[in-house]
C-alpha cells in the first residue's frame, strides 16, 4: 500500500505542473510541495503520512524564511461538509506539534475542485484524499 501512495504522490506531481521540484532557499533545495494522503471521508493523516510530515516540518524549521500554504481537498464522492478544512487543520495542528510555528501557515479548503482522480483511467479516487504542503519563500 505504501508503494501505490508513492505512485499516486509522484503522479500529482506530474499532474499538478511538477510541484515536487525545489527551489533555493539560502543556498539549498527546498521541496515546493508535500502530499499527506487520508482514508475516504477521514481527516486524520494515514500512518505513511508521518514520515512526510516529519519532513515538512524539519523544513519549515530549519528555513525560517519559508512560509507554507496547507491546502485540503476530498473526492467528489465525500460528502462530509468542510472535510477539505478538517484535513488541512489536521495537517497544521501535526506540523506545530513538530515544531513548526502556525504563524507561518495559511490554511485552505478547495473541495473537489482540483481533483486529480480519473485522469489515469480508473476510478480511484483516493489521489483526491489529500492535503497539499506548498512551500514558498517569504
Amino acid at each position: 500500500m505504501n508503494w501505490l501512495r508513492t505512485g499516486i504522490a509522484l503522479a500529482l506531481a506530474v499532474l499538478i505542473g511538477g510541484c515536487m521540484q525545489t527551489q533555493d532557499v539560502r543556498g539549498k533545495p527546498v521541496p515546493t510541495a508535500f502530499f499527506v494522503f487520508f482514508d475516504q471521508g477521514s481527516a486524520e493523516p494515514t500512518k505513511e503520512s508521518s514520515v512526510v510530515l516529519d519532513e515538512a516540518a524539519a523544513y519549515l524549521k530549519q528555513y525560517d524564511n519559508t512560509a507554507v500554504r496547507v491546502v485540503g481537498h476530498i473526492s467528489p464522492d465525500e460528502t462530509q461538509a468542510n472535510l477539505d478544512q478538517e484535513r488541512a487543520s489536521r495537517v497544521a495542528e501535526e506540523l506545530v506539534k513538530r515544531g513548526a510555528l502556525p504563524v507561518r501557515m495559511q490554511l485552505l479548503g478547495v473541495g473537489s475542485t482540483e481533483q486529480v482522480s480519473g485522469k489515469d483511467g480508473t476510478n480511484d479516487t483516493s489521489s483526491d484524499h489529500r492535503v497539499e504542503i506548498l512551500f514558498s519563500a517569504m
